[in-house]
Formats: C-alpha cells, structure tokens, sequence
C-alpha cells in the first residue's frame, strides 16, 4: 500500500512538472507570452531566456509568468533579488490574513469572500456601495426588497419589474463568470443583446447577485466607457493603524464589460500624493505589453486625475477598521458623479500588479511583517 501511494505521488508530480515544462517553452516561443515590455532595450537569447525561467522553476517552485513583466528578460540585467516569486508573496500575505486571531476558530475572511455578505455589510454601516438587487440560480431568483423566491421564468415574458444591473457569482475573483444584465420592456439583456432565458441559464453556473449598475464618473468614463474603471487600493492593518500601501487604476479595454486584468484590462500606478496617474499602463501577459495611452479612446494616462481620490482613500482606510482581523486588504473602487464606491474587498489581492508597477515593491512589503523583515 506505502508503495502504491509512493508511485501514485510520483506520477502526480511527473505530471506537473511536464505541465511546468510546457508553460516554461511557451513562455520563449509564444509570440504573446513572450512580447516584452522594454522593446527598445536589448533582450537576451531565447536560450538564456529559457534557462532564467528553468532557474526560477528550481529554485522556486513555480513558473514565473511574470518574466516579462518584470523585465527579466533585458540583456543589461536586473537584480532577481529585487523580485519576489509569487508563491512566497501569497504565503506571506496568507500568514496573517488567514490567522485565526485572539484564540479563536475563525477569521473574518468570509465577510470578504462572500459577495452577498459583503455587500448586505457594507449597507449596514453606510458605506456607499451597489445595491443587491436579487440572488439567483438556473432555477430561481430571490427579490431581496420582499425576501420572495420565485422561478427564474417568472423574470420575463410576464415581469413588470425593471432594472439595468451587473450579474456576478457570490464567490467569484478576477471577473470571471460577471455579466452586464438588463431587464427592460418585458426583454432580457446581456450587454447589448437580447437573450432568452436558456442562454440566461447557461451563464449561471452556481449562485449569482444582480447589483444596481454603477453610473461612473464622466471622466472614468472617459477612459473606456464599456467597463466600470475602478481604482485599487491595498491597505493593511497594524494594529488598529491603518494605512494606504498602494494604488492603481484598472481600465478595460476592447469592449469588455470588465476592468480585470487577467481579463485583457490595464494596470497603471497612481500617484498617492497627487492622486494622478503615472505615465505607463500595462496588460497582464498574453494581452500585450506596456501603453502610454489607451487603444481605443486614445486618452493619454500621465497625468490623468483620478476623480475624488483622496475621497476613496479615506473610505477605504475607515472601512478597514471594521476589518480589524484582516491584516491586508485590496479594494476595489468605482467612482461615481457623488464620490467613491465600495465594489468589494479582497483579502487574496493580487501582488503581481504592485510588483510590476512599484520597484520598491519588495522592500516595502516585507516591513509591513516586521519579523521578516528584521
């Protein structure tokens, strides 16, 4: 048995590192894996480029998908030192995040990763965030203004009812599976189009929420009008202190009805003092490289002021207060006519971004864990 198990785990981890081993050559010969970010800089050879990303793999664990990004991949070289690999980020961030705190069984992560209760939350203390409109699934849709379940079909042909609202999971991250959804003369739509109630279905893989669509500032829209543009804001907790460890802005692109970044969407620094963005923005890998303005609305980003940023700074600074037992947080901010707007929090924030964007990112993030850093 001891040896069945033994050769079953050696497959298991044959079979990675086969999958590893196939990222890593695409990452060399994919033409949009590889695209890089400093094009006017003298890159090195696949072959030195092939054996960074094997060194990295060894040494780490883990593909480094952020080759590129980072710039490792220029032949005047940077300091790998200077990075972190991302599965040591996650651990370090997940630490203290993920820590039971005074003793007890539970964290307060839940009220972050749950939608539903994040936003029924946030509504209980008065900060401004989108409105619940209803939960649903294939089969029904719960009316939270009168607590009622009904079939889903009762949506249309025979529904009265009228909204133009964002559909998302209750558990999602990234933008995956949220969907632009509108109720209007008796017709469903996604986005632009008219859908039956199948097609419907077929998107709701699990719980969803229907959110009151977010009106964005005039001057968010500006930068891509198909997408709600939302500044984040990572903020951690010491001990009751809370402070702003970064901020970016996230634009959509081509379209799409979402911001993310794993979903084509730009990252750009913004700076905190100024609250206006610096000059590049960049895609996540595979989607392009880095941009000085955008490529549908030609907007050029230096210089671009965020509307109502030191607003949203000090929103989420308070908001954090109530989260006393999480110690970093990345939120995710719309800005509206009236001011900022809570979308959610994540406790599970992505690092890469920062990292990219902030060369110091490393150095500042280590002391906000004080035994490490020392």
């Amino acid at each position: 048995m001891k040896t069945s198990l033994s050769f079953g785990a050696l497959r298991r981890r044959s079979a990675a590192w086969r999958q590893s081993g196939r990222e890593i050559l695409r990452l060399v010969v994919d033409p949009k894996l590889s695209r890089s970010y400093f094009p006017s800089e003298k890159r090195k050879s696949k072959l030195q480029i092939f054996v960074d990303l094997l060194v990295w793999f060894f040494r780490y664990g883990e593909v480094n998908t952020f080759y590129y990004v980072y710039g490792f991949d220029r032949e005047s070289g940077v300091d790998f030192s200077h990075y972190m690999p991302y599965c040591n980020f996650r651990r370090i961030r997940d630490s203290q995040n993920l820590k039971s705190k005074g003793g007890h069984r539970y964290n307060y992560v839940c009220i972050l990763r749950d939608k539903l209760v994040f936003s029924q939350f946030a509504s209980s203390l008065n900060f401004p965030t989108p409105k619940t409109i209803a939960t649903c699934d294939q089969e029904s849709i719960t009316w939270l203004d009168g607590l009622n379940t009904v079939p889903l079909s009762t949506l249309f042909p025979a529904s009265e009812r009228r909204f133009s609202g964002f559909c998302k999971p209750v558990t999602g991250i990234r933008g995956k599976g949220a969907f632009p959804l509108r109720l209007e003369n008796r017709k469903l739509f996604i986005g632009d189009d008219e859908v039956t109630l199948d097609q419907l279905r077929s998107r709701l893989d699990g719980q969803y929420l229907i959110q009151e669509r977010i009106q964005q500032h005039p001057n968010m829209g500006s930068l891509h009008l198909s997408s709600i543009n939302t500044i984040r804001l990572i903020t951690f907790n010491s001990g009751g202190n809370v402070v702003i460890f970064s901020a970016a802005l996230r634009v959509g692109t081509a379209g799409r009805s979402v911001d993310n970044w794993a979903a084509g969407g730009i990252v750009l620094g913004i700076d905190l003092g100024s609250g206006r963005l610096r000059t590049d923005g960049l895609y996540k890998p595979g989607y392009g490289g880095r941009v000085q303005q955008h490529p549908q609305t030609q907007v050029i980003f230096s210089g671009f002021e965020v509307p109502y940023f030191g607003e949203a700074v000090a929103l989420a600074r308070k908001f954090h207060t109530f989260l006393g037992g999480i110690h970093s947080i990345g939120w995710d901010i719309a800005v509206t006519e009236a001011g900022p707007v809570i979308v959610e929090g994540n406790d599970d924030w992505d690092g890469a971004i920062p990292m990219a964007l902030e060369s110091n990112f490393k150095e500042r993030f280590l002391a906000m864990y004080p035994p490490l850093a020392s």
